[in-house]
C-alpha cells in the first residue's frame, strides 16, 4: 500500500473489525490534530502577546503539567522508534504523522507556558487539543486492543497505552486546575468579576461555571450581595454606547430603521449563534437517518440469511447518542449567544429611553404621558428582547423543513411533494391569521398604553380621589378600559391563537396521510417500518418549525408594532439645543446674567396653541434680584422655563451665562434622605451645608423629623409639608453654588414669617445669594422691596420694567399700584424687620434668627462670590436601605421565600373557575392519547405491510390513521379555546380587580412608604404576565409533561427492561431540578424586586426632568439609571445561564435515554422478543424525550415565576384596607351635617404606626357657620388637623363628632363626600375638564359653568378648543398651577357641604386673584363652617376665630381681634412679622 504497509489498508472502515484501519487511525487522526493546533498557533500567540504580564506563581500543579508534557513527548518518541521498525519506509504516512504530533507537542507546551504568566484562562484551543487528543487515542487504543497489537510489537503497545494515560492527566491538570491570582488581582480584586470571564472552554460549553452559584442557590436563599457580576460586554453602559453609534448612523438615512441599527450592532453575536443553530438543525436531522439505519439493521438481522453482529447495533446507537448530545451542545451554545444578544437588546434600549425621555420637546411629552413611555419600557422593548430569543425560527424553520423535504425525498421519493403541497397551504393559512394577529395587537398596545396612564394619573392623584371619595368613579373608567377594550381584544387573540394552534396540530397529519398515500398509491414499494418510522420522526421534527412559525409570526408582529413605536419615540422631537445660549459666568455687576431679547415663545414647536409669551424683553444684571409679577396664567413660569430653554424659541435671543439653580413652582423631591435631596449629588462640605439649612429654616425641622437629615422623604416627599418641601427644594439651590438662580415662587408654600427669614437670610442683600443673580416668579408682595427690578407680565407679555426704587416714585404705575393695594412700603418693611430681629420668632427654634456666622465670607462683595459645589464621586445608589433603626425607612419590596405556596395556585385556580381548569386537562389528555394511538394504528400498519410485502386495506388504514390526527387537532383547538376564553381572562378580569379595590382602598400610609413605581410595576409587568404569558406557560408545561409520560409509557412497554432505568434517571432528574428550581425560582424573584426601581427611578426623573436638566445632572441620572438596569440584570443573566447548565445536563438524561432505548432494544432483537416496528414507535418517542425533559423544568420555573406575579398580585389583594365605605347600620341622615359644628374631642393622631404623634392632644369646639383659620408655622400639624377631619389618618387617641356624630363611627363614603376641601396639592387628570370637575357625571353642564364662573376659570376654559370638553393633558401640564387651584375651587363649589376646608387654597395664585377668591368664597359659602389654612395671614385676618398650633398641639384659639389686643399672643408675633400691625 502507498504511504501505509498495514494489510488492512487505508479503509477507513476495516473489513474485518468493527473500526478504523490502522492505517488511518494512525495517521489520519493525529496528523489533523497536530497540524490544527500547528496551523492555530501564531493566532493564540498573538492574543497572548497583546495580553499583559500578570506573573503567577508557580505551584507544584505546574511543574507536575509540565511533567506529564514531557512524559507525553517521550512515550510518544517511543511509539514513533517502535513503529519504524514496523514500518516498511520512513516515508510511511504513520510514521510522519507522528512526527508531526510531536511537533505539536512542543508547541502545545509553549502555549501554555506562556498563557500561565499572561492569561487568566487556559487556551481553549490547546483544551480541545487535548481532548481530541484523547478521544482520538481511545479510538487507536481500542483497535489495538481488537488485533491484540502487544502480542506483535509489545513496546509499541505499552509506549502507546502510557502516553494516552498521560495525555488524559495531561487534560485533567490544564482543565482542572486553575492558575492561581497574581498578587495584583488578588489586591485589586480583578477575580471577583464575572465568573464567565474565568470560565475555560469547556466549562462555557458545559455552563459548568454557573455550578457554584447553583450550589449555593442549593443550599442557601440567594440574595443581592451573591449575584455575580455581569460580563464586561453586557454591561448597559457598554452595551447603550455600542447602539448609540449604530442609531445615530441610522438617523442619517432616509428612514431610519430601529432593527437595522440593532443588527448592526448586536448582529456579530447573533450571527455566531445562527451558526451553532445550523449545526445543531443538521444533527437534529441526523437522527432519521441513523433509525433508518438501526431498521434496516433489525431487519437484516432478524433474516436468516445473513449473519450480522451486534456491534453493528451498537454503534448505531452510540452514533445516535453523539449525535443527540451534540445537538444539545449547540442548541444551549445558541440560546446563550441570542438571550444574551436579547438582554443586551433591553439594557440599551432602556438606557436609550430614559436617556430620550430627557430631552423630550413639549410637543413630544402632550403625546407621549408617562404612562406611555413606561409602556415602552416594560411592554415594547420586552417585545423585541422575546423576538430575539425566539426570532430564529423565521429562517431555521424553512430551513429545518427544507432539510426535512430533502430527507423524505430520499425515503419517499416524489410523493413527498404532497407534502410539500400541504405545507405551503398551512404557510398560507397562518400568513392570514398573523395580519389578523397584528391588527389585535396594535389596538392591544393602544389600550394597554391607555389603561397604564389612567393607572398612574390615579397612583400619582390618590390623595385627592379619597378626598373627594372618587374611588368608585376612577375604578370605572378604568375598567371601563380594561374589561370592555383590553380583555374583550384580549379574547379575540386567544380565538386566533387557537386556530394558530389547530393549524399546527392537523399541519403534520395531513403532511403525512397525504405523503403516505400517495407512496401507496404509486411507489408500488411497501410502506414497511423502515420507511414509516424515520418518516415519522421527521415528520415530528417538521412539526416543531410548522408550529414555531405561526407564533413567531405573531411575535413578529408585536415586535414590528413595538419597533415602529420605538423608533417613533427614538426620533421625536426634542428640546431646542440652541434655545439659550450658555456663556461663562459674568464677572462684574455691570454685566447681565440672563437675557430674552425680543424673545416669542410657543409651548410646541407646531404652534397648536396660542403663543406662552410674545415679544418679550428680559434683562438680569449679575448680582441683582429680579422678581417677575402677574396674575395666574399670564406666563411668569413660561418666562422662566424660556430661560432654561424648556419652551421652543420662535424669534429672538435667550442668553444665560454660569450655572443655574432651579426651583420649581411645584418643588420637586426625591426619594431619599433630606440630606441627598440638598446636596443633590454634590460634595457634602459639613460648613456650608449647616449655613445652608440655617439659612432655609430647616434646623427645626431636622429636630422634629424621626431621623433628622437622614429621613428618607418618600416618593415626591410624601411625608413632607407643603413648605418643608417648598425650603428643602430653595436649600438644595443655595447649597449648589451656581451664578443663576431661577425660582418659581418659592414662598407661596411657607408661612408669612418664615417667608421673612428667607427674604432675611437667602434671598435679601443680607443673604447667602447676595452675590448671586436671582430670577424669581413670585406673588408674594413682601420680597419685591428687596428687588433690584420688577418685571409684570400680562397675557404673555412685559406690561412693565422697573427697579424697585424707580417705580415707587412713579403714582401710576401698575406695579406701584400691586404693592401699595396689596404689600408694605419698603419702609414698613424695614421697621418690620428691626423689630422681629430684636424679638425672636415664638415659633421658631432660638437659632433660626441668629444672624448666619460669616455670611460676608460666604456672600461677600462681588468678585468673592461663593465656590462652586464640587461633585461628589459617582456613588451607587443603595437599593436596600440597610441603616439600622431608621424610623422613615421604607418598607422593602415583599418578596416570598421557597416554593411558590400551593394557596397561590389555589386561589388562581379558583378565580379562572376550577371545572373548566379540569375539563382543559381532560381535553389535553385526550387530545395526546389520539396523538399516540395514531403513531400505534401507523406502527401496525406498517408491520402488515412488512409481513405482506405489499400495501393491503390501504384506505382503511389512512382513514383511520386520518381519524386520529383529527381527533387530536380538534381537541387542541377546544382545549386552547377553554384556556384562553374560560381560564385566563376570566382569571385576569378578577384578579386586577381585586388588586386594583385593594390598591385604592389601602390608608395613605401605604402610599406614603411604598414608590409608585413599585405598585405601577404590579399593574404592568405583573398584569401583562397574568394576561398573556401565564396560559402560554401551562399549555407548555402540561403538553411536555403529557409528551415524556407518554413517552415513557409506550417505551416501556414495547420494552419492560426499560423501566429499571427509568429509577435512576428519575431520581437523577429530581435531583436536578431540584437544584435548579432553588436557585432559579430566588434568581427570577430578585429579577423581579430589582425590576421596581428601574421604573420608580425613571418616573421620579420625568416628573422633575426641568429640575435635572437645570442643574445639569442629566449624566449623573443616566449613571444612576443604568446602575439600576445592570443590578436587574445581575439577577436576570445568571437565571439565563441555569436554564442552559440545567438543559445541558437533563438533555444529557435525553440522550442516554436515547442510547439506552436502541442498546435494549437491539438486545431484545437478539432475544428475538422485539419486531421492527416496535423498535421504531419505541425510538421515534426516545427521540422525542430529550427535549421535553428540559421543557418540563424550565416550564415548572416558568409556571413557578408566572404564578409570583399572581403572588404579588394577590400580596396587593391583601394590603391593610381603610375603614369601610360605608356602614350599613350607621349612616348619616340624609342631610347631615344639617349644621355644620364640628368638634375634636381630645383628638391625637400620628402618620402610621412607628412614627411621633403629629397632633397631641387638641380639643377644639366649632360652631356652624363659624369661620376658623388655621396658623401655625410649617410643620406646625395645620395640614394633618386636615387630613384628620377626613380620616385620611385615623385617631389615635379621641375622636371628632360633626354635628354631635362621631365620625370615627361613619364610612369613609359617607364621611367624605359630605365634606369639601381645596387640598393644598391641586391636581389635575389626564381627560376632559367635565371628568375633572365632576367625574360622577353628577352635575349638568350649567351648574359646571356656573362654579367655573364663580372660580374665575370661566373665560380660559370657554377659550379652549371643546369648551367642558377640552382636553386636560396628563398631570393638568397644559394649565398653570394657580389654574389647577381654582379648578380645585371649582369642585368645592360642586359639594353641597355644610363644612368646607381650605388647605393654603389659594398659595399659588397672585394676590389680586387671591383676593377676588377671597371675596367668592365669603359670598357662596357664608352659610358654611371654613375652617382655612393659609400662609397669607391677611387670608384668615378677618376669621371669626383663629386657631394657633405649634408642634401639634393648640396653643390659642380665639377671635382675632383678641388675640391681637394681647401683645405677649403668638398670634400677634406673627401679624407683626408678616408686616401686619404696627
Amino acid at each position: 500500500m502507498a504511504f501505509c504497509s498495514d494489510p488492512d489498508g487505508w479503509g477507513p472502515v476495516s473489513s474485518v473489525y468493527y473500526n478504523f484501519t490502522p492505517c488511518f487511525a494512525d495517521s489520519v487522526f493525529p496528523l489533523l490534530v497536530g497540524l490544527g493546533l500547528l496551523v492555530l498557533l501564531p493566532r493564540e500567540l498573538n492574543v497572548l502577546k497583546k495580553s499583559p504580564a500578570v506573573f503567577s506563581p508557580t505551584t507544584p500543579w505546574f511543574y507536575i503539567k509540565f511533567a506529564l508534557l514531557a512524559l507525553v513527548g517521550i512515550c510518544q518518541s517511543v511509539y514513533l522508534a517502535s513503529l519504524s521498525t514496523v514500518a516498511s519506509s520512513l516515508f510511511d504516512l504513520r510514521v510522519i504523522a507522528t512526527l508531526a504530533y510531536i511537533a505539536s507537542l512542543g508547541a502545545a507546551g509553549y502555549v501554555q507556558y506562556v498563557e500561565y504568566f499572561r492569561a487568566r484562562v487556559p487556551s481553549g484551543i490547546v483544551l480541545f487539543y487535548w481532548l481530541l487528543s484523547v478521544i482520538t487515542g481511545f479510538v487507536r487504543f481500542y483497535g489495538q486492543v481488537q488485533r491484540q497489537t502487544w502480542t506483535q510489537n509489545e513496546t509499541l503497545f505499552n509506549s502507546f497505552a502510557l502516553g494516552l494515560l498521560a495525555t488524559i492527566g495531561e487534560l485533567l491538570v490544564a482543565a482542572c486546575i486553575p492558575r492561581p491570582p497574581s498578587q495584583y488581582e488578588s489586591l485589586n480584586g480583578e477575580l471577583d468579576s464575572s465568573p464567565e470571564s474565568s470560565a475555560h472552554i469547556f466549562s462555557r460549553l458545559t455552563f459548568s461555571y454557573m455550578s457554584k452559584l447553583m450550589k449555593l442557590g442549593y443550599e442557601n436563599f440567594l440574595t443581592e450581595d451573591d449575584l455575580p457580576d455581569l460580563p464586561h460586554e453586557s454591561r448597559t453602559d457598554k452595551t447603550r454606547e455600542d447602539f448609540d453609534v449604530a442609531w445615530q448612523t441610522e438617523k442619517k438615512t432616509a428612514a431610519p430603521s430601529l432593527p437595522r441599527a440593532l443588527f448592526r450592532c448586536f448582529g456579530a453575536t447573533y450571527l455566531v449563534g445562527v451558526c451553532f443553530k445550523l449545526t445543531g438543525d443538521v444533527l437534529a436531522f441526523t437522527q432519521p437517518n441513523l433509525l433508518r439505519r438501526l431498521l434496516m439493521f433489525v431487519n437484516t438481522y432478524n433474516s436468516d440469511s445473513v449473519d450480522t453482529p451486534l456491534s453493528g447495533g451498537i454503534i448505531i446507537a452510540l452514533g445516535m447518542f453523539t449525535c443527540s448530545f451534540g445537538q444539545t451542545m449547540m442548541q444551549q451554545q445558541y440560546m446563550q449567544r441570542v438571550f444574551s444578544t436579547g438582554m443586551n437588546i433591553k439594557s440599551s434600549l432602556t438606557s436609550c429611553i430614559y436617556r430620550k425621555s430627557m430631552f423630550l420637546s413639549n410637543d413630544s411629552r402632550q403625546s407621549k404621558s408617562t404612562g406611555d413611555i413606561v409602556n415602552l419600557m416594560t411592554v415594547d422593548v420586552q417585545r423585541l428582547q422575546e423576538l430575539t430569543q425566539s426570532g430564529q425560527a423565521l429562517w431555521s424553520g424553512p430551513f429545518q423543513i427544507a432539510l426535512c423535504l430533502y430527507n423524505l425525498h430520499a425515503l419517499l421519493g416524489n410523493s413527498m411533494w404532497a407534502g410539500v403541497g400541504v405545507t405551503l397551504c398551512t404557510i398560507s393559512l397562518n400568513a392570514y391569521i398573523a395580519r389578523k394577529q397584528r391588527a389585535l395587537q396594535k389596538v392591544q398596545m393602544k389600550v394597554k398604553d391607555k389603561r397604564t396612564r389612567l393607572t398612574g394619573e390615579i397612583l400619582v392623584s390618590i390623595k385627592s380621589i379619597k378626598l373627594y371619595a372618587w374611588e368608585e368613579a376612577f375604578i370605572e373608567r378604568l375598567n371601563a378600559i380594561r374589561n370592555d377594550q383590553e380583555l374583550a381584544n384580549l379574547r379575540k387573540k386567544g380565538v386566533f391563537s387557537a386556530i394558530a394552534n389547530f393549524v399546527g396540530s392537523c399541519a403534520p397529519f395531513f403532511v403525512s396521510c397525504s405523503t403516505f398515500a400517495l407512496f401507496v398509491w404509486t411507489s408500488g414499494r411497501p410502506l414497511t417500518t423502515d420507511i414509516v418510522f424515520p418518516a415519522l420522526t421527521l415528520f415530528n421534527l417538521l412539526s416543531n418549525p410548522l408550529t414555531q412559525i405561526p407564533q413567531v409570526i405573531t411575535q413578529l408582529v408585536e415586535a414590528m408594532v413595538a419597533a415602529t413605536r420605538l423608533r417613533d419615540f427614538l426620533v421625536s422631537s426634542e428640546l431646542q439645543p440652541d434655545a439659550v445660549d450658555r456663556l461663562d459666568a459674568a464677572t462684574d455687576r455691570s454685566q447681565s446674567a440672563a437675557t430674552i431679547t425680543n424673545g416669542t415663545f410657543q409651548w410646541d414647536e407646531s404652534g397648536t396653541h396660542p403663543p406662552a409669551l410674545k415679544n418679550v424683553s428680559f434683562d438680569a444684571k449679575a448680582g441683582q434680584l429680579a422678581c417677575i409679577v402677574g396674575r395666574v396664567g399670564t406666563g411668569k413660569s413660561a418666562l422662566l422655563q424660556a430661560l432654561l430653554g424648556d419652551l421652543y424659541r420662535e424669534s429672538g435671543k435667550v442668553m444665560v451665562r454660569g450655572h443655574v439653580a432651579y426651583c420649581s413652582q411645584v418643588p420637586w423631591i426625591m426619594n431619599a434622605t433630606v440630606k441627598e435631596n440638598i446636596l443633590f449629588g454634590k460634595r457634602f462640605h459639613a460648613d456650608f451645608y449647616e449655613k445652608t439649612v440655617r439659612a432655609c429654616a430647616l434646623l427645626e425641622d431636622f429636630a422634629v423629623l424621626p431621623d433628622g437629615d437622614e429621613t428618607i422623604v418618600g416618593e415626591k416627599g410624601i411625608s413632607l409639608s407643603g413648605g418643608q418641601k417648598a425650603r428643602l427644594s430653595l436649600a438644595r439651590a443655595v447649597y449648589t453654588r451656581a451664578d443663576v438662580y431661577i425660582l418659581d415662587d418659592p414662598l407661596s408654600a411657607v408661612d408669612q414669617h418664615v417667608g421673612r427669614h428667607l427674604i432675611d437670610n437667602v434671598l435679601g442683600p443680607e443673604g447667602l445669594l447676595a452675590s448671586k443673580t436671582k430670577i424669581m416668579a413670585t406673588n408674594a408682595i413682601a420680597v419685591l422691596a428687596q428687588a433690584d427690578s420688577i418685571t409684570m407680565l400680562r397675557d404673555g407679555s412685559v406690561v412693565e420694567t422697573g427697579l424697585y426704587s424707580e417705580v415707587m416714585k412713579r403714582k401710576d404705575s401698575e406695579i406701584y399700584k400691586l404693592i401699595d393695594d396689596f404689600g408694605t412700603t419698603q419702609r414698613e418693611q424695614e421697621e418690620v424687620v428691626e423689630e422681629t430681629e430684636e424679638k425672636k420668632d415664638p415659633l421658631a427654634s432660638s437659632s433660626d434668627n441668629e444672624d448666619i456666622e460669616e455670611v460676608d465670607y460666604y456672600s461677600g462683595k462681588f468678585g468673592a462670590p461663593l465656590r462652586r459645589a464640587s461633585t461628589a464621586s459617582f456613588k451607587k445608589p443603595a437599593l436596600i436601605d440597610d441603616v439600622p433603626n431608621r424610623r422613615s425607612k421604607q418598607a422593602k419590596e415583599h418578596s416570598e421565600k421557597g416554593q411558590v405556596k400551593f394557596s397561590v395556585y389555589k386561589e388562581y385556580i379558583k378565580a379562572a373557575n376550577l371545572t373548566v381548569v379540569i375539563i382543559f386537562i381532560l381535553l389535553m389528555i385526550a387530545s395526546n392519547s389520539m396523538s399516540v394511538g395514531g403513531n400505534i394504528w401507523l406502527k401496525h400498519w406498517s408491520d402488515v405491510n412488512t409481513e405482506y410485502g405489499d400495501n393491503p386495506d390501504t384506505g382503511r388504514y389512512l382513514g383511520i390513521y386520518l381519524f386520529f390526527g383529527l381527533t387530536s387537532a380538534f381537541l387542541t383547538l377546544f382545549y386552547t379555546l377553554t384556556l384562553w376564553i374560560f381560564c385566563t381572562i376570566e382569571a385576569a378580569k378578577k384578579l386586577h380587580d381585586r388588586m386594583l379595590r385593594h390598591v385604592l382602598r389601602s390608608p395613605m400610609s401605604f402610599f406614603d412608604t411604598t414608590p409608585l413605581g413599585r405598585i405601577i410595576n404590579r399593574f404592568t409587568a405583573d398584569v401583562n404576565r397574568v394576561d398573556e404569558v401565564l396560559a402560554r406557560v401551562f399549555t407548555n408545561f402540561f403538553t411536555n409533561t403529557f409528551k415524556v409520560l407518554f413517552s415513557i409509557l409506550v417505551i416501556s412497554s414495547s420494552n419492560p427492561a426499560f423501566i429499571i432505568l427509568v429509577v435512576p434517571i428519575t431520581f437523577l432528574y429530581i435531583y436536578y431540578q431540584k437544584f435548579y428550581l432553588r436557585t432559579s425560582r430566588e434568581l427570577k424573584r430578585l429579577e423581579s424586586v430589582s425590576r421596581s426601581p428601574i421604573y420608580a427611578h425613571f418616573q421620579e426623573s420625568l416628573n422633575g426632568v426641568s429640575t435635572v436638566r437645570a442643574y445639569s445632572q442629566i449624566r449623573r441620572f443616566n449613571r444612576l439609571n443604568e446602575y439600576h438596569i445592570d443590578f436587574n440584570n445581575k439577577a436576570y443573566y445568571p437565571s439565563m445561564i441555569a436554564r442552559r447548565w440545567l438543559a445541558i445536563r437533563l438533555e444529557f438524561l435525553g440522550s442516554t435515554i436515547i442510547f439506552f432505548a436502541a442498546f435494549l432494544s437491539i438486545l431484545a432483537i437478539a432475544w428475538g422478543q422485539l419486531s421492527s416496528g416496535l423498535v421504531g414507535l419505541t425510538m421515534s418517542y426516545a427521540f422525542q424525550i430529550t427535549q421535553a425533559l428540559s421543557a418540563i423544568v424550565r416550564m415548572t420555573v416558568e409556571v413557578e415565576i408566572s404564578t409570583v406575579s399572581v403572588e404579588r398580585i394577590l400580596e396587593y389583594c391583601k394590603l391593610p384596607s381603610e375603614a369601610p365605605e360605608v356602614i350599613a347600620n350607621n349612616r348619616p341622615a340624609l342631610d347631615w351635617p344639617a349644621e355644620g359644628s364640628l368638634e375634636f374631642h381630645d383628638y391625637s393622631t400620628r402618620y402610621r404606626a412607628g412614627l411621633d404623634l403629629v397632633l397631641k392632644g387638641v380639643n377644639l369646639k366649632i360652631k356652624p357657620r363659624e369661620k376658623i383659620g388655621i396658623v401655625g408655622r410649617t410643620g406646625a400639624g395645620k395640614s394633618s388637623l386636615t387630613l384628620a377631619l377626613f380620616r385620611m389618618i385615623e385617631p389615635a387617641a379621641g375622636y371628632i363628632s360633626i354635628d354631635r356624630v362621631n365620625t370615627s363611627k361613619l364610612g369613609l363614603r359617607d364621611l367624605r363626600q359630605r365634606l369639601a376641601i381645596i387640598p393644598q396639592d391641586s391636581q389635575a387628570f389626564e381627560g376632559s375638564v367635565r371628568e375633572n370637575l365632576d367625574p360622577g357625571s353628577r352635575f349638568s353642564d350649567d351648574e359646571l359653568w356656573h362654579v367655573l364662573e364663580l372660580s374665575h376659570l370661566k373665560g380660559h376654559i370657554a377659550g379652549m378648543e371643546g369648551g367642558l370638553y377640552a382636553r386636560v393633558n396628563e398631570g393638568g401640564s397644559n394649565f398653570s398651577v394657580g389654574q389647577r387651584q381654582l379648578m380645585s375651587l371649582a369642585r368645592a363649589l360642586l359639594a353641597p357641604s355644610k363644612i368646607l376646608v381650605l388647605d393654603e387654597a389659594t398659595a399659588a395664585v397672585d394676590v389680586e386673584t387671591d383676593q377676588i377668591i377671597q371675596e367668592t368664597i365669603r359670598k357662596e359659602f357664608k352659610d358654611r363652617t371654613i375652617l382655612t389654612i393659609a400662609h397669607r395671614l391677611n387670608t384668615i385676618i378677618d376669621s371669626d376665630r383663629i386657631v394657633v398650633l405649634a408642634a401639634g398641639k393648640v396653643v390659642e384659639f380665639d377671635a382675632p381681634e383678641v388675640l391681637l389686643r394681647n401683645k405677649n399672643s403668638l398670634f400677634y408675633s406673627l401679624c407683626k412679622q408678616g408686616g401686619l400691625v404696627e
